[in-house]
């Protein structure tokens, strides 16, 4: 797994410019989505922003009164995030490596599971729910896919020939993980983003 997260890493680092330049297109639909998420969000204002990328969504939760923690494995993505967000709390690092000192309210992993192979990502919900306070939600989406399978790919919608590790889940799929894991699934939706991409969107909590 130590390869793929050190290629990932390396991938983000040479999109982040790139990533920057669609932030103005993306802002109104990631608002949405985060304002679909924090109606679930009852108790606490603590919240881990996952591959929180150049800070985007860490801007809109400040924005809306939280204190947020962004997590990032490129170094190039966090530079823009903390420039977007100079009072924000930022790591860089690999979320399954990094030791946190306290839980949160709520953990949004906003195009995060994906990037590890399937064994890897039942790891890494495991301890999304272990990082949250009991009764806190957690946000987890992924691309609608038809078919499970996992690999290499090119990143696409961006120029330049970058690949990065790719897992394309199911519905099903993942909705079994999800519940496998303790997790219970409170609101689920799908909608299309800026570029026309399908998304699954679970809203979890953690009752236990």
């Amino acid at each position: 797994m130590e390869k793929i997260s050190e290629f990932n890493k390396k991938t983000y680092d040479a999109l982040a410019s790139q990533y920057e330049l669609k932030v103005d297109v993306r802002r109104k639909f990631n608002e949405g989505v985060i304002d679909n998420f924090i109606k679930y969000l009852t108790m606490g204002k603590r919240v881990l922003d996952l591959g929180c990328a150049v800070g985007l969504d860490t801007s809109i939760f400040l924005e809306k009164g939280f204190s947020v923690m962004g997590l990032e494995i490129s170094n190039e993505m966090v530079k823009f995030a903390k420039e977007r967000n100079p009072d924000a709390e930022f790591v860089v690092g690999d979320f399954m490596k990094v030791k946190f000192d306290k839980k949160f309210d709520a953990i949004f992993a906003q195009a995060f599971i994906h990037l590890f192979p399937k064994e890897e990502a039942i790891e890494v919900i495991k301890k999304i729910k272990s990082l949250l306070n009991k009764n806190g939600v957690a946000h987890i989406t992924t691309s609608l896919c038809e078919e499970s399978r996992e690999g290499w790919f090119v990143k696409k919608d961006y120029s330049g020939d970058h690949k990065r590790f790719r897992k394309f889940w199911t519905k099903n799929e993942l909705e079994k993980i999800l519940e496998q894991s303790g997790f219970e699934i409170i609101n689920y939706y799908e909608i299309s983003d800026p570029y026309d991409k399908k998304w699954m969107v679970f809203t979890l909590k953690n009752s236990s």
